[in-house]
């Protein structure tokens, strides 16, 4: 099975997903609310991060501090 990352959104949140593109549709109607914020599929999750901090400049993740 070969896996691409694919950057998603839901809400204006961003993710990234890593499936193969045969079940990336199944996947966006199965979580009903999430959305493609980037059409173009990402060979490896470093592109794909790089996609995602381009398209959300202003996103910064939620860290735990311990």
């Amino acid at each position: 099975m070969i896996s691409t990352f694919y950057v998603v959104q839901r809400n204006g949140i961003p993710a990234v997903w890593q499936t193969s593109p045969k079940r990336i549709l199944q996947l966006l109607k199965r979580k009903v609310e999430f959305t493609l914020a980037c059409e173009t599929p990402s060979e490896t999750r470093h592109e794909a991060l790089v996609k995602l901090r381009e398209l959300f400049p202003l996103h910064r993740p939620i860290r735990k501090i311990e």
